[in-house]
């Protein structure tokens, strides 16, 4: 050991041999010795502006005599608030010359870190240009001076400052959440400029681009290379995260050096025009690991350059190591570059956790002594204490202290160190030291996130690690559809939950339902030009680009009424003119929107209220019950009547429950009822110009028996088609109340007030505010003027929310104003928090309550008006997890944002109480979204071109054919850009939903050219990510292994789905258990030749499992696990094996195959209906929309394995020597493997989840968590 001590200690001496003789100079000397040497040779290029050595001294010369005069003195902080520009580095130059030290204010960093920032170094004088300092003003504390550059005016010279004073200030990541400034000395900087030029020849004849963000360390070298002689060329602002402007500009000004992180270098490359830039002639990299790959592809494209890798933190003045890259060896070398050599009278330390030299080879923490050790942190002696350590080594080469950075490294034999990771919570990301707990606070600062937690995540796909913020919601701030009873949708919208039921119509009667019914063809299926403008033109605002709102603009609001011609007998009405007022309720469609526009609002967009028409002797119809299809414009007589003793039309509203249970789960009658009032509405704004209207009929329930709707369906209520009413309105009383937002609203103050006989009483000086609406609508309202709240007073109470959506229908159709519902009360005391909200100032009044619905507003557009696309319904694309992403970025800078934000119910904790950041490190919730899809190129012409225009759309440089288009990026109005042109550049018609079912360009191909996708292997891949061997899992009865999805996502190893062979189109299922086995066994050995094996099987597919572990045993493999998930039969199914369709446990059994349930409504139906293989399969098709193909493959599937099981003496003929182990579900019958003859050591887990509920969310968590514990 001593030996080893000993060994270490040498080579730390001989590596650190970097002594120079370091004259006493400052960067003042430095750029007065160029002045003095190329004093009229270009220093500063800004666009068309020129700068020559000369002119840069005394321009700065006299704004460092200027702020000398306004005080500043040796180690005063100057901020620098400017734009990327010559103001930039005479501003720069200029605080130096005062004998001051700059701090670098870059103007797009986040309000609240430059506030913190300024307030932090005490603020005193901040220099800015003319058009920031109105934004500057808004930042610093009242005290600050803020200095623009037309105010400088003659002064006396100021002295020159001395090379142990300070010269900038940069800050950096800190522990504590907030940034700290690390206080860099000029003659630290001095010393670094001295080792470019030695080392890397940074010297007149250089032209360096100054493209980096002023506030990083990086930037500096770029911005004071003139000290070198060098000429800087300044980049647009912004300029660092464009390639293709960053070619352009080193083309334009013959840039020689660039600076930039691997990042950045990649994403040049991946513009193929890197060998433009003809003059470039080194690059260096910093700021993350720099790998060989990236090398080598550079010097394939560059290989006559320079390419030198960098290293050094902040508190070490930019650059403390360099590598300079051998385009011959890297190939042979590491995966990663080194970091290098120290630089210029700088000394590298790696020490053990006693402060002792390791060995060559030996991993510890680097530690970084010498001349460029910043002073320390500004205002933290503290912090400067527990970084800035004594140097044991001082005798060797007289540097007193050691900078711990915190970084892991080791030495090579030839004297270069090695980066390997962090010892900290502090990581390197996208090039910027990163404090993981600084974004986590950051994170905690949203008023909607309680609790956060950040971990690093690699991903396999990329080489890079990706940050993952794990945030658990704060409920009063951040409220949900149905909090507390919410679905993973509510949360976020990555999974199109409720896109895919809006583009399902599955508010409407389907094919089976309207077999053999007559249809009516309706005249004007093609809508008039007024009828699509007053569609279009009807619309949930959510922005609101008009401009100011006044009072009265709301009295005309709260006033307006249709305009009525002469009441008519509804006789008078002919079939023509009924089919257009019908038009209004039907789908109105756009190339500019992926989902159908309708003429009213519907919640959730779910468009889930059915109306149906009661005809006696009118529009030329037969007396009956009409279903109107608002796809097809079409009624459908569902049922003949006895004609009535008047004419009449009567309007039923249905609520068909199943297509709005997808998304909500609370509330689901207010929600219809208010959607009915809705359509209420628009008859109220059509009715009146053809002298009709619409009167309160009976509420008859019983009707529901005469239109053949479901059990589970609402009767929302009926309305008559009547002559106009010579009175203004058929509506029920209503309180109406509006709010004004702060001074939003001239003429009416903040506050809230009763709309009363046309003025406006003031109720309270509180509001409903932002954190009252459903967080998805927050935004919206903070770019509202004012709201309106209804509350109802109908005597009627299945009127009551028909009346409010009647209401703020009429509402939304007075043009000028928009408006966007934002909340309302409930039956079932699941109000939204708006009207307890509302509640609390009515109460304070005394005033009464009732049923509620309010929305927000303000002034749109013309344009907003008459635009036909979706930047309205964006709110549809994105939940709380995409919102938060887009706040994050008013407040961290880019390198700091989350790759991934997950929103989870409550975060886990560990046993002494704080969050488990392990466990959501490891969980498949950090994983990349698309770790599995390695990118594949372009195979055919079809590919190809169908990836341009993805590239073009998506804005991405590389295109995999198998990226999934929703996981990277996609919405809906890229959808519809991408299904638009596929259609005009291959003269197709694809329809715009197709995304949904082809989300990959390889898919998308196959459609257009026709191709059946119907050839995939039985062995279906559910999860690649992971290094261990995979499992093999066989689903369920009949052999479609899709519902283990869940599972494999969270098993943290590849995992493959067994289908059973008959599941595609041409096979059929093999006649016993023993065959399935051995066949499936072939194609899982083409895929792992070789044990251990690991094999699950779930339900029916446990006998599977076991039957191939006893053959794999019987071949000399070996099976590491067998894993057999709730073997037994659902009790549901009882004990009767007989595949009848008479017998109501097989049919249940192969219902539950489809649905995943044996009990419910749809089963007694199911039940009902059944009497072959055709009733089964249309009913479950229809029902569940699975493809009716489909479905008959796997119900043979089912039908030829449903009495498999094993014999006793079967079962003793199979001695498996692996560990079984039994997760039971609750409910289930006991399996085979209970059985006294089974010869195998049998553990059993039970899981306190269902035979089915086990493989769903959140429950399927549960199972996995017993998988692990069992293991």
């Amino acid at each position: 050991m001593e030996r080893a001590l000993l060994d270490a200690d040498t080579h730390t001496r001989e590596f650190n041999r970097t002594l120079r003789n370091l004259p006493e100079w400052t960067l003042v000397d430095l750029l007065e010795e160029q002045v003095r040497v190329r004093g009229r040779d270009i220093a500063v290029v800004d666009g068309d502006e020129r700068l020559t050595f000369a002119e840069l001294s005394a321009r700065a010369k006299e704004l460092g005599a200027y702020l000398r005069q306004r005080g500043v003195r040796k180690d005063d902080c100057v901020g620098l608030f400017v734009h990327s520009s010559a103001d930039l580095l005479v501003g720069a130059w200029g605080v130096l010359h005062a004998g001051g030290a700059y701090l670098p204010l870059a103007p797009e960093y986040p309000e609240d870190r430059l506030r913190y920032m300024v307030e932090d170094f005490g603020g005193g004088l901040v220099l800015t240009q003319d058009e920031l300092a109105p934004k500057l003003l808004g930042l610093v504390p009242p005290h600050t001076a803020v200095v623009t550059f037309d105010e400088v005016t003659a002064a006396a010279p100021a002295p020159p400052p001395a090379p142990g004073d300070l010269a900038y200030v940069i800050y950096t990541s800190g522990s504590t959440g907030k940034p700290k400034g690390a206080m860099i000395e000029h003659r630290a900087i001095v010393n670094q400029l001295g080792w470019l030029a030695e080392t890397y020849g940074i010297d007149h004849r250089r032209v360096v681009l100054q493209k980096t963000p002023m506030s990083f360390d990086a930037a500096q070298w770029e911005i004071l290379a003139a000290a070198c002689g060098s000429t800087v060329v300044v980049g647009a602002p912004g300029v660092y995260r464009d390639p293709e402007a960053l070619i352009e500009t080193i083309k334009a000004h013959g840039v020689t050096t660039l600076q930039c992180v691997p990042t950045l270098l990649q994403a040049i490359l991946d513009t193929e025009r890197i060998t433009e830039c003809t003059s470039l002639a080194q690059v260096f990299c910093g700021g993350e690991a720099l790998s060989r790959s990236l090398a080598q592809q550079f010097f394939a494209e560059m290989p006559d350059r320079e390419l030198v890798n960098l290293y050094g933190p902040t508190e070490c003045t930019i650059n403390s190591s360099s590598h300079r890259v051998d385009p011959a060896t890297v190939a042979d070398g590491p995966p990663t570059v080194p970091i290098g050599s120290p630089v210029h009278n700088t000394q590298y330390y790696v020490l053990n956790g006693d402060r002792e030299p390791v060995a060559i080879g030996e991993i510890g923490e680097l530690h970084v002594g010498g001349l460029q050790l910043a002073r320390g942190y500004l205002g933290r002696p503290d912090l400067t204490v527990d970084r800035f350590v004594p140097n044991p080594f001082e005798a060797d080469f007289g540097s007193p202290r050691l900078y711990r950075t915190g970084d892991l490294a080791y030495w090579n034999p030839d004297g270069t160190a090695v980066f390997v990771g962090r010892t900290d919570n502090q990581v390197k990301l996208r090039g910027f030291r990163v404090e993981l707990d600084e974004v986590r606070l950051a994170l905690e600062t949203h008023e909607w996130i309680k609790h956060a937690a950040v971990v690093v995540r690699d991903d396999p796909r990329t080489g890079f690690q990706n940050l993952v913020a794990f945030v658990e919601l704060n409920p009063k701030e951040a409220a949900l559809m149905d909090q507390g009873n919410h679905g993973a949708h509510h949360q976020s919208k990555a999974g199109r939950v409720q896109l895919r039921a809006q583009l399902s119509n599955l508010g409407c009667r389907d094919e089976a339902e309207l077999a053999g019914k007559v249809a009516v063809v309706l005249p004007g299926a093609e809508p008039t030009a007024l009828q699509r403008r007053a569609v279009f033109a009807r619309k949930t605002y959510r922005f609101y680009e008009g401009g100011e709102v006044t009072r009265d603009d709301i009295v005309t609001l709260l006033r307006t009424r249709p305009a009525a011609s002469a009441p008519r007998d509804p006789r008078a009405v002919t079939r023509a003119e009924f089919g257009g007022i019908m038009r209004y309720f039907g789908q109105f469609h756009s190339v500019k929107r992926l989902l159908p526009k309708y003429g009213y609002a519907s919640p959730g967009s779910l468009y889930a209220a059915q109306l149906y028409l009661e005809i006696d002797d009118l529009f030329g119809l037969e007396p009956g019950f009409y279903y109107y299809h608002p796809v097809e414009h079409r009624l459908y007589l569902v049922q003949r009547k006895e004609p009535g003793a008047a004419p009449r039309a009567r309007v039923h509203f249905v609520g068909k429950r199943r297509a709005i249970e997808p998304v909500y789960r609370n509330n689901i009658q207010e929600v219809l009822e208010i959607e009915a009032g809705h359509m209420a509405g628009l008859f109220d704004q059509i009715l009146p110009a053809h002298g009709l209207g619409l009167r309160a009929a009976e509420h008859t329930p019983e009707v529901m028996a005469h239109l053949e709707c479901a059990e589970d369906d609402y009767y929302l209520g009926a309305f008559d088609l009547a002559p106009a009413s010579p009175a203004p309105s058929g509506e029920e009383p209503m309180d109406v109340y509006v709010q004004a937002h702060g001074d939003q609203v001239t003429g009416l103050p903040g506050g809230f007030y009763r709309w009363t006989d046309g003025d406006f009483e003031p109720v309270s000086a509180g509001v409903i505010e932002r954190r009252h609406v459903i967080a998805i609508n927050q935004q919206a309202y903070e770019r509202s003027s004012f709201g309106v709240a209804l509350v109802s007073r109908t005597g009627h109470a299945w009127r009551s929310y028909l009346e409010l959506g009647r209401v703020l229908h009429r509402l939304q159709a007075v043009r000028g104003l928009g408006l966007m519902s934002s909340g309302y009360s409930s039956k079932t005391d699941n109000d939204l928090p708006s009207h307890r909200r509302l509640t609390a100032l009515l109460g304070e009044r005394g005033l009464p309550v009732g049923p509620s619905y309010f929305a927000i507003g303000g002034r749109v557009s013309a344009e907003q008006i008459r635009h036909r696309g979706m930047k309205e319904d964006a709110v549809h694309m994105k939940g709380p997890t995409e919102l938060i992403r887009d706040d994050l970025r008013s407040f961290l800078p880019d390198y700091m944002m989350p790759n991934k934000v997950v929103v989870l119910d409550r975060l886990p904790h560990t046993a002494n109480g704080k969050i488990d950041t392990r466990s959501l490190a490891e969980s498949e919730l950090a994983a990349s979204d698309f770790s599995d899809r390695p990118v594949v190129e372009p195979r055919t012409e079809t590919e190809r071109r169908i990836g341009e225009i993805w590239r073009s759309l998506m804005k991405v440089d590389v295109v995999s054919v198998q990226s999934d288009f929703f996981e990277t990026g996609g919405n809906s109005l890229l959808a519809v850009g991408i299904v638009n042109r596929i259609n005009r550049d291959f003269n197709s018609s694809l329809p715009l939903q197709v995304l949904f079912d082809a989300p990959t360009v390889e898919a998308l191909a196959k459609v257009v050219d026709g191709e059946s996708a119907d050839t995939a292997s039985r062995l279906v891949r559910l999860n690649a990510a992971g290094t261990l061997e995979p499992v093999y899992c066989w689903p369920g009865l009949g052999g479609y292994p899709m519902n283990l999805r869940r599972l494999a996502a969270r098993a943290g190893r590849p995992f493959y789905g067994v289908q059973a062979h008959g599941v595609n189109q041409g096979e059929t299922a093999f006649p016993s258990i023993a065959e399935m086995a051995a066949r499936d066994l072939e194609l899982l050995r083409r895929r792992q030749p070789r044990g251990p094996y690991t094999l699950w099987g779930y339900s029916f597919g446990a006998r599977v499992a076991f039957e191939a572990a006893h053959q794999l045993e019987r071949a000399g493999e070996r099976v590491e696990q067998l894993h057999l998930l709730a073997p037994g039969n659902p009790m549901a199914g009882g004990t009767d094996r007989t595949p009848s369709w008479r017998s109501r446990g097989y049919v249940t059994i192969l219902f539950s195959v489809f649905a995943g349930a044996v009990s419910g409504d749809l089963l007694d139906e199911c039940l009902a209906v059944t009497r072959d293989e055709a009733t089964f399969t249309e009913f479950v098709s229809s029902r569940l929309g699975i493809d009716q193909a489909l479905v008959t493959r796997i119900a043979a599937v089912v039908r030829q394995t449903y009495r498999f099981d094993y014999t006793d003496r079967e079962l003793e003929q199979r001695a498996i020597a692996a560990p079984v182990t039994v997760f039971r579900a609750q409910g289930d019958q006991p399996s085979f493997i209970e059985r006294p003859a089974v010869r195998a050591r049998v553990s059993f887990v039970d899981v306190p989840a269902d035979h089915y509920g086990m493989l769903r969310t959140p429950l399927v968590d549960t199972l996995v968590d017993h998988i692990r514990s069992a293991r």
